[in-house]
Formats: C-alpha cells, structure tokens, sequence
C-alpha cells in the first residue's frame, strides 16, 4: 500500500539500490524539521503569509462574487461556473479555437495563445500602467500594487495556476509550443516570467534536469521524500528548501557538483536576466515599486508552489520510493477546480 512514508523507508531503500547519499550537501531541510530548517521555514512563513494570504483570499472571493456565491465560498462543488469564469472564459477560448489553432502545434493548445496574450501582453500593459501611476503620483499606492496582483493571478487564483502549469510544459518543450519558432517559443519562462517570479530557467533546466532525473529521490534539491508529508511542522521545516530551489541556488550547486558547468551557466545567467529586470524598474521608477511588484510575486511562488509539490509528491511506494507515478498524485474528477 502506498503512503506517507519519510525518511527511513527511502534510506533503506536508497542503501539497498547503492543511492549516494548526500542530502546534507545537496538542500537545506535534512535535519530534524525542529532544527535549522524548521527555524528558517517559520521565518519565511511569517513574512509572506500576511503578503499573499490576503491576495489569495481576494482571488477567490472575486471568483464565488462572481457565480453570486452559489454552492458557498468554496467547496461547494460550483466554482468556476460563473460569469467570467464559466461563461465569458470559455467563449473566448471557443470564439478563437479556430484562428489560434494555426498557430500552435498541436490545435488542442490553441488557448495558449490566449493565456500569452493575457499574461504576456495584458498583464505587462497593466504593470506598465501601474509604473506610470507610481512616477506621475510619487508614491506607491497599496490598494492600486493590492489590486494589480489580484487582477495578476485571477479569480480562484487561475491565471497563475494556468501561468505555472505552462511555463512548466514549456520548459519540457524543445522547441516550444508554436508553429513558427521565434522568441515567443519560450515567452512563458523567459517574458512572462518576469511578472510572476519566475527566475528564468528554473523549469527548462532546474527542473527538467534535476527534479525530473532524480524523480523526488535523495538527490532531487526538492524532494519532499526525507519527511513525512502529513505534518505541516515538515512543510514548514520544507520552505526554505523550495526557496533556495527558486532561487536556483540550489539546482546551480547540484549541477556544479556534478560537473555541468553548461547548465548551471545557463542558470546563472537567467538569475541574472531577473535581478536586472529587478534592479532596471527600481532605478526607472523606485526601489518600492521594484519590491512590491516585481519581488512580491515571487514571494507568491515559494509559498504557493511549495505546497503545490508538497502535496503532488505527497505519496511514495515503500517498495521502490522513486516510483514516479506513485510519486506524482493525480486527481480525476476531484472537487478542487485545479
């Protein structure tokens, strides 16, 4: 039977298989979830929890405003079925299935190009608004950075789950998802990255090389297999591995270790590409502005994404831990919109 099982299952297992072991090298959060990491998780908790709790609460009392709260706030089993979200969403995507079609590879994929135009023409154009505002006035308004992050990510949080899942698909591309290849062939990870915190090449290398090679195992830097995943003292104990890990830190250690000094070149230069981004829109506009919307969503990212792995990796086979499709939970027909 599969279950919630931590670190002594996986290391006996890893022993077995011959598995160089070296957890403590390769991520923060090996020792005991009371320790260091632990520590560290309560910090970071604490200073983004109050900064993206009440964007996301915002997000989904914008969706169950906009059904008119049937089915309740949440849970109810109606969300995503109001006007936006369950009528003007689907027509859109149906109005251009047929022209969008032709631009894609695949003519399932036709409502990408409606997500990148929303998160990387609509949302920029918005920001850019917003820089505007901010230069004109003098000042940093909270309700217009508040409302501009909640507009960001969408009712039920669905732009950015739909963000997130994309730019995760594209970073498993070669050639990304278009037919005509040009820069927009990884807009995902490399433009719209900029306005989600998303350090560019965190998926197409960080990802795909590491996580996906070791499959959650002892040398994956964000496997969730050393703890048991039905403790919230491990998931908070698990924060500062996931954000070391989106700050590519700890993918660009691993691959220098390793000796793939191409990748973790790579890496290091679309660390570099983002703290640009960072440092150009302080000095255009202010040092505040930079923090609160450029730094701020990936804020978003560390807490948001580290409980989305925390609980996709949430189950192991005790027999062979790194069993990816015992690892990777799948839900079909479940309740969450997701």
């Amino acid at each position: 039977m599969f279950g919630l099982v931590g670190v002594s299952e996986h290391l006996r297992w890893a022993a077995a298989n011959h598995t160089f072991l070296i957890f403590n090298r390769i991520t923060p959060c090996s020792s005991y979830p009371l320790g260091n990491s632990f520590v560290s998780g309560v910090a970071i908790l604490g200073i983004l929890a109050p900064l993206v709790g009440p964007v996301v609460f915002a997000s989904v009392l914008w969706e169950a405003v906009d059904r008119g709260f049937r089915g309740g706030f949440v849970g109810g089993g109606k969300e995503l079925s109001g006007f936006l979200m369950g009528r003007v969403a689907p027509w859109v995507n149906c109005a251009t299935h047929e022209f969008n079609a032709r631009l894609v590879k695949h003519p399932a994929d036709s409502f990408m190009v409606n997500c990148l135009l929303a998160q990387g023409v609509v949302i920029p154009v918005v920001f850019a608004a917003c820089a505007h505002w901010t230069l004109r006035s003098g000042v940093l308004s909270p309700a217009l950075c508040f409302a501009y992050h909640v507009l960001r990510i969408g009712p039920y949080f669905m732009q950015f789950a739909y963000y997130y899942t994309l730019c995760h698909k594209e970073g498993h591309t070669v050639r990304g998802f278009f037919a005509v290849d040009g820069p927009w062939d990884f807009a995902f990870n490399w433009w719209c990255a900029l306005f989600f915190g998303v350090m560019p090449a965190a998926f197409a290398f960080g990802h795909v090389h590491n996580h996906h090679k070791y499959d959650n195992g002892p040398m994956d830097v964000v496997s969730t297999s050393d703890k048991p995943r039905d403790s919230l003292v491990n998931w908070v104990a698990y924060l500062p591995r996931w954000a070391l890990y989106s700050l590519n830190v700890s993918s660009i250690a691993s691959f220098l270790r390793e000796g793939q000094y191409a990748i973790a070149v790579k890496m290091v230069a679309g660390c570099i590409y983002w703290w640009g981004w960072f440092g150009l829109v302080g000095a255009a506009v202010s040092p505040a502005f930079a923090l609160g919307y450029v730094l701020y969503p990936f804020a978003e990212n560390v807490l948001l994404l580290s409980c989305v792995n925390w609980s996709w990796h949430a189950f192991l086979d005790p027999a062979e831990p790194e069993d990816e499709y015992v690892a990777s939970l799948t839900l079909l027909d479940g309740d969450a919109p997701l």
